[in-house]
């Protein structure tokens, strides 16, 4: 179902990216022809997160101002979606029914496992990471699938690759989706090679797939599949859009959000390295001295100076010294940087962790919870977005399986069953838990029967469904052997104690 390429992303291309004419020509209905300005702008936030807000240097002309990014945005860009996805999403098949049989729940364990290993072999965990951040700054990102004899391939796209159509009515219901790969860079745009890749609902209900090859200037060169029909009665890709309102395609980059407050915060940190400069090097000064003896004064250690005293003046009063450098404005301005760095990370809801202000402060997994409630509460808001797109991708992984047999051959050596199945995506926060709390809490509702035990195995030692129920197994057959075992003893001692003869009482008269 197509062919698969090697991807570049146009942000890293020093020669321009994809034509505007090649997107241009895709650009019809809800997304509209602004998106080429649109891809300008998402450039620029992608210009901020690299090299930091842009900003006015203050100075004179008698020197030349410092000029320092501090890429504030970057650091906070990359907390949060580590915070987000540094700890693997669980992907989670469950069966419909819980009273589903052994059979059925075997049959949801080869899905499990199939997909498992597509996600590892795509290095799924790694991708999603850096595709947060894609998200974050660029307003959207697209998930694409693609099956072939080779297998199984997950692409996600920064939003300057990809344009893409929603259906009229349901807006979370991608029509056609366009994606643009740079597979050969060059100078010379004639010797570029931009692949394109479009899916698209056609009337007969089914998904088709264009492929083909242009150069720099957005000429075809080479057509790969005209328009091919696949097996698909949707668009085997989705779009997840970063926050943004009702029926909002375009969505909302968190660069935006805060790179006026980065622009201030390093304007005023590189005007206080200059007072600092100013300061390491104070203004000297001499009064009534001959100007022929003051030019090109050495100011290394140990230079002396051999001055003449004006003699063209009345009453000279020569005299040298230098005019120190007040630094009085530091407090002020260490308040004011304190704020806009407060302000950026309130923006975005990352909490302020740096270890001077926490020492001593956390002494529990709950304790850190408090402290990142509110990132909580915001990666909880944009995963109401990011958990429908990725159970629509883990959805499609086994339904395209199916339609496509030979690219399942890659993960497993079984047949994929048909079965009814649901998808769960469970997420991890990176946040220590309090375990040994839970354990008891847990253990006592184990007790109380309002928790299974091999709910208890599976949460606290990972064991899989099979390995929960050999372990319950062989806890009954140890506990039945032991209770054999406890009864066999007790019997024996009811028998031999059964068996002994009674000694017969001595009569008063036999003693002598």
């Amino acid at each position: 179902m197509g062919n698969e390429v090697e991807v570049r992303h146009i942000r890293n291309n020093l020669f321009g990216p994809i034509p505007a004419n090649l997107m241009q020509e895709e650009l019809t209905g809800l997304y509209g022809s602004d998106v080429l300005k649109e891809i300008n702008e998402i450039l620029g936030y992608y210009e901020v997160y690299n090299k930091g807000a842009d900003f006015v240097p203050e100075g004179s002309q008698d020197y030349v101002p410092a000029s320092l990014n501090y890429k504030y945005i970057r650091t906070l860009i990359n907390k949060e979606a580590a915070f987000m996805f540094a700890k693997p999403l669980d992907f989670v098949v469950k069966t419909v029914n819980q009273d589903d049989d052994e059979a059925v729940r075997r049959d949801i364990t080869v899905l499990q496992t199939f997909l498992n290993n597509v996600l590892k072999k795509n290095m799924f965990n790694g991708k999603i990471l850096k595709a947060g951040k894609d998200c974050f700054i660029g307003k959207r990102i697209a998930i694409v699938l693609n099956f072939n004899d080779e297998g199984i391939s997950i692409s996600f796209l920064p939003s300057t690759e990809f344009v893409y159509e929603t259906d009229e009515v349901d807006t979370d219901k991608v029509t056609k989706l366009v994606m643009f790969y740079i597979r050969k860079d060059s100078s010379n745009k004639l010797e570029q090679e931009i692949f394109k890749k479009k899916y698209w609902m056609e009337s007969d209900g089914f998904c088709h797939v264009h492929e083909a090859i242009y150069d720099g200037t957005g000429q075809l060169k080479e057509t790969v599949i005209e328009n091919l029909t696949t097996k698909f009665t949707y668009v085997p890709g989705t779009v997840i859009v970063n926050e943004g309102l009702t029926g909002d395609v375009d969505g909302e980059s968190d660069v935006a959000q805060i790179d006026e407050y980065e622009s201030w915060y390093s304007r005023l940190g590189s005007a206080d390295i200059d007072s600092m400069r100013k300061g390491m090097n104070p203004i000297r000064y001499t009064r009534d001295m001959d100007s022929k003896s003051t030019e090109n004064l050495p100011i290394s250690a140990g230079a002396y100076w051999d001055l003449i005293s004006d003699q063209n003046l009345d009453n000279p009063q020569p005299d040298q010294g230098i005019i120190p450098s007040e630094l009085g404005y530091s407090e002020p301005l260490e308040k004011t940087m304190e704020r806009l760095k407060k302000a950026m990370h309130s923006q975005l809801s990352i909490p302020d962790v740096s270890a001077d202000k926490l020492q001593g402060v956390i002494s529990s997994g709950k304790t850190f919870k408090a402290i990142y409630w509110e990132l909580i509460i915001r990666c909880e808001e944009k995963l109401t977005a990011w958990k429908p797109a990725l159970e629509f991708i883990a959805n499609t992984i086994i339904e395209g399986a199916m339609l496509y047999p030979e690219s399942a051959k890659h993960y497993t050596d079984e047949k994929l069953p048909v079965v009814k199945y649901n998808i769960e995506v469970e997420n991890n926060y990176p946040i220590p838990e309090d375990e040994e709390a839970e354990k008891e809490v847990d253990l006592l509702e184990v007790n109380a029967q309002t928790m299974s035990r091999k709910s208890y195995m599976k949460k606290w030692r990972g064991l899989t469904d099979k390995e929960a129920d050999d372990e319950l197994r062989q806890i009954a057959l140890e506990r039945e052997l032991l209770e054999d075992s406890f009864t066999g003893l007790v019997a024996e001692g009811i028998e031999e104690a059964t068996d002994e003869e009674p000694e017969e009482a001595e009569e008063p008269g036999d003693k002598e």
